[in-house]
């Protein structure tokens, strides 16, 4: 099974676990990281490398991140060299919640590249605005 990290600043990935599982249900093997201002840039990249190791039971990790540029992408960029030949991981910005819940649902079903690919399809998918969306229903 593809491991699941979730990587945001302060309580956010948090946030995004628990409205998942309450979703989806109680999810095995994702777990979620935030950056917090006591916290060194240097130990949280620690945080995360040990993190994307713990998760990966051969098949590979995704990481989900915020911000494209931010902390918690570049630490996840950071761990790259170190982790290469290790462990297989994706990393995806602009996390959102349908994206995490498509993540732990489709994770069996495929691959680590296909697996990224997918969320961020179901990420720009899932970006509507209702009176568009109501305008669009009435005409067609």
């Amino acid at each position: 099974m593809i491991g699941l990290l979730i990587l945001t600043h302060g309580e956010l990935a948090k946030g995004y676990l628990s409205a998942a599982e309450l979703i989806s249900g109680k999810a095995e093997n994702i777990d979620s990281l935030g950056l917090f201002h006591e916290t060194s840039i240097e130990t949280f990249r620690e945080n995360v490398a040990e993190k994307i190791v713990e998760l990966d039971q051969g098949e590979g990790v995704l990481v989900f991140c915020d911000i494209f540029g931010a902390s918690p992408y570049n630490v996840t960029a950071q761990n790259y060299h170190q982790l290469k030949g290790r462990v297989a991981y994706r990393s995806v910005t602009g996390v959102n919640l349908p994206m995490v819940i498509e993540a732990i649902c489709s994770r069996e079903n495929m691959s680590l590249a296909e697996l990224a690919q997918h969320v961020q399809d179901t990420g720009k998918e899932g970006i509507k605005e209702l009176f568009e969306t109501m305008e669009r229903k009435e005409q067609g």
